[in-house]
């Protein structure tokens, strides 16, 4: 067939379109349009009949492309692109025309207008279409491998998970044994178990799993390439002992002269050469040169029976190449330095929740007895401090979840540890979910401690006894409180991420400010083929990184093994216009654009989203996404009778987000909103897909107003698509100035996909407002 021959299918939707909008007369009218070969009206395209009538005419020839005016392109857009494609015809041939949701329903009480309304949504809509072309599918081998950056419990999970679904398993920890934050506690909570239960079933599974592969003492250096196709360096520092010949004997510690150097209240744990006292694998020592002495110091080597130690190893860096990474580089406790009013190292007895674990360690410092760390007298009172530099915006704005919870268990430390010993809870709110609950009323029924609602002003110290006192206020008894010879100070700090190199995480994970939108892509990061676990993600305790870690597992399971299937609708860039501006680099939330060969930019289509963001900063406009092209758009816009309602009456060309406002008006139209028929929408990817050239073309063309339509800031799905649209508008008004045209012709409205009443009224008001400023001085 030679040039577009469009089946325009109007749909009576069972009478729900057809009762407000004369489709026979529409169907007569648009018959007659360039292109339209075949123009119908069904009850129901969607159902049996209209399909099988439908894909008739695709295989008979009639038509090498399909208008479908009906429900919202948001509805049953499968099952059409199903029906066409079994027909014989590329999908991506089908154009959909919202005749229900944003036209019919909205202007039910005006089928005139509703009518001419529906005129101009075809004309659009056939616009588009004449201009769409065949698409595939791009597809990328992908390995079957997945590196999984850290060997927490999430990491260890994750790693687990992946095996048993039959990926190959690449762990790389930085630290020279694995388990993470996990092995160093006393016990879980809620019920108390030790840790090293845990973890050595985990490790018991990964040792014989051949599908893992175990790297200690490794971080990731670079990242190259995108989901399916990934390529990694990593560098491994030497451990300096052989790890098969070490038999975990321990004479290289004994002759070791080199003490860890204390870097908190309490003495720091092992050797140079060291292994853990509790858990520990690889169980196999390991040295840290920087705390070795070096020189010509070699007495662990002498010492060791099976020559396991290497003093002169050094480091290694390979390469290899995965589908998927997991990003599982847990966290690290908030440095209570900065908590100056409680006197963390300046006085001996104040220390972190974090040291308090292992404080009450059979495997700590003072062998699990709860003795002061100043002198190493007993504990007799002991001070919890809550919220220790968290939700504070000076220090850590969020709440970590689980600190309530560690104190409650941390406080029947003491009742097991020091039975006669008295415990105190400074607090503002204590939150103990779900069968946190019952530790919590346990603590409080067998009156384990006492609890002060109130923020502690200070901490201070006698000297000469080095006991503590608290200074706060009791918010609940309306009194201040001196609470005084307290032996020890527990601080409850936050939990930070582990973030890694930060070229890396800068587009992972963000606690403070989240990066991604968790509601609708959870696990990803901002790095597609990079999935998040654990408390990379966000604060949570052990339960909850298990489960995040199943949940990332499976999501890096579709983008490993065979091909990686990207939609076709890809950013293409007209290189005979492009001036190498870097636009396109600089705004791209995912870091997806590069110079190519012929340097000229060029996006990596693993890594690109397809949001149009591109499309929407080009300022020559030589970008588009295949089928949403500036050119298409343009051909929508010129095919709008600006004068359908009368001259006096505004034409606002409103583009919509797909994923939020789009919904809202749709939504306005199922609740049965009235709002002016004035406004004809146009879907787009995302608010920053708009470009400002086809802004201009629309008032150049006539349109009395723009109306982009972006998701609430902190909402879009694309980071900060929704933002960079306000940025453009708010910069286009000098061009609209020197067109003779008023600024106030374009507007932004941010809206939820619940937003249907708020974007009533934002139609009614901007309409109103144009009817005030009257015609446009370009309306023809």
């Amino acid at each position: 067939m030679e040039g577009p021959q469009i089946g325009l299918y109007l749909c009576q939707c069972w009478g729900e379109i057809g009762r407000t909008v004369d489709l026979e007369g529409l169907a007569r009218a648009m018959g007659k349009k360039k292109g339209v070969s075949v123009c119908r009206v069904h009850e129901a395209w969607c159902s049996k009949d209209g399909l099988a009538v439908l894909s008739e005419d695709i295989r008979e020839g009639r038509v090498n492309r399909v208008v479908l005016a009906g429900c919202s392109p948001r509805e049953k857009e499968s099952i059409f692109r199903q029906a066409i494609e079994e027909a014989g015809l590329n999908p991506y041939l089908l154009e959909r025309c919202n005749l229900r949701e944003q036209c019919a329903w909205p202007h039910r009480d005006d089928g005139k207008k509703a009518y001419l309304k529906a005129v101009n949504l075809v004309n659009m809509a056939l616009a588009h279409s004449r201009q769409a072309e065949s698409l595939t599918p791009l597809a990328f081998a992908a390995s079957k491998a997945v590196l999984v950056v850290g060997a927490g419990i999430a990491g260890l999970s994750a790693a687990l998970d992946l095996a048993a679904a039959g990926a190959e398993v690449i762990v790389a920890e930085k630290e020279a044994f694995i388990g993470g934050k996990v092995a160093e506690f006393y016990r879980y909570f809620p019920r108390q178990c030790p840790p090293s239960c845990g973890l050595e079933y985990l490790t018991a599974e990964i040792r014989k799993n051949p599908l893992i592969t175990l790297y200690t003492l490794t971080e990731v250096s670079d990242i190259e390439g995108g989901p399916g196709n990934f390529q990694v360096k990593l560098r491994q520092q030497p451990r300096y002992v052989d790890m098969a010949a070490c038999t975990a004997c321990g004479k290289c510690a004994e002759v070791c002269p080199a003490e860890r150097p204390r870097t908190g209240p309490l003495p720091a744990p092992g050797k140079a050469i060291s292994l853990p006292g509790g858990f520990a694998y690889p169980l196999a020592y390991a040295l840290d040169k920087e705390v070795c002495r070096g020189g010509n110091c070699n007495l662990c080597a002498v010492a060791c029976p099976t020559q396991a130690i290497n003093l002169n190893a050094v480091e290694q860096e390979f390469s290899l190449e995965v589908g998927a990474i997991l990003w599982c580089t847990g966290w690290q406790p908030y440095d209570a330095r900065n908590l100056e009013l409680f006197g963390y190292g300046r006085y001996a007895n104040v220390i972190t929740n974090v040291e308090f674990e292992r404080l009450a360690s059979p495997n700590g410092p003072t062998k699990g007895k709860l003795l002061r760390p100043s002198n190493g007298r007993p504990v007799k009172r002991v001070a919890f401090i809550q919220c220790a530099g968290s939700r504070d915006i000076n220090h850590l704005p969020y709440c970590s979840q689980v600190c309530c919870a560690v104190t409650l268990k941390q406080v029947q430390y003491v009742r097991e540890l020091a039975p006669e010993a008295e415990s105190y809870v400074f607090y503002m709110d204590l939150r103990s979910t779900g069968e946190y609950e019952a530790m919590y009323r346990r603590v409080q029924e067998e009156g384990m401690a006492t609890f002060i609602r109130g923020n502690p002003a200070a901490v201070e110290e006698e000297p000469s006894t080095g006991r503590l006192t608290i200074l706060a206020e009791d918010t609940l008894a309306g009194e201040a409180v001196r609470l005084e010879d307290l032996d020890l100070v527990v601080l409850a700090v936050g939990m930070q991420p582990n973030q890694g190199p930060k070229r890396f995480i800068e587009n992972v994970a963000n606690w403070e400010f989240p990066s991604g939108h968790i509601q609708c892509f959870p696990f990803e990061s901002q790095r597609r083929g990079i999935y998040v676990a654990g408390c990379a993600q966000g604060p949570m305790d052990v339960a909850a990184a298990v489960r995040s870690a199943a949940g990332a597992a499976m999501k890096a399971m579709t983008v490993i093994g065979g091909n990686f299937t990207v939609p076709p609708t890809v950013p293409v860039v007209d290189k005979n216009k492009c001036d190498k501006c870097k636009r396109c680099m600089e705004e791209c939330p995912f870091n997806a654009w590069s110079w190519d060969e012929t340097e000229y930019p060029a996006p990596d289509l693993r890594k690109c989203r397809q949001c149009g963001i591109c499309e929407g900063g080009c300022p020559l406009g030589v970008i588009s996404l295949r089928n949403f092209t500036i050119k298409q758009l343009t051909a929508m816009v010129e095919a709008i009778d600006m004068g359908f309602l009368g001259r006096q009456e505004p034409v606002v060309v409103a583009f919509l987000c797909i994923n939020d406002a789009y919904p809202a008006a749709d939504q306005a139209g199922r609740k049965g909103w009235q709002y002016p028929p004035n406004i004809l929408t146009i879907p787009v990817p995302c608010a920053g897909a708009v470009n400002m050239k086809v802004v201009v073309e629309a008032l150049t063309a006539g349109a009395d107003g723009v109306l982009v339509g972006g998701c609430p800031s902190d909402q879009c799905h694309y980071r900060q698509g929704s933002d960079l649209a306000a940025t453009r508008l708010a910069n286009v008004g000098e061009t609209l100035q020197r067109m003779a045209i008023e600024p106030e012709r374009v507007r932004l409205v941010r809206l939820k996909a619940d937003d249907d009443s708020l974007f009533v009224a934002e139609a009614e008001w901007f309409v109103a407002e144009l009817r005030a400023l009257g015609p446009s001085p370009l309306k023809p």
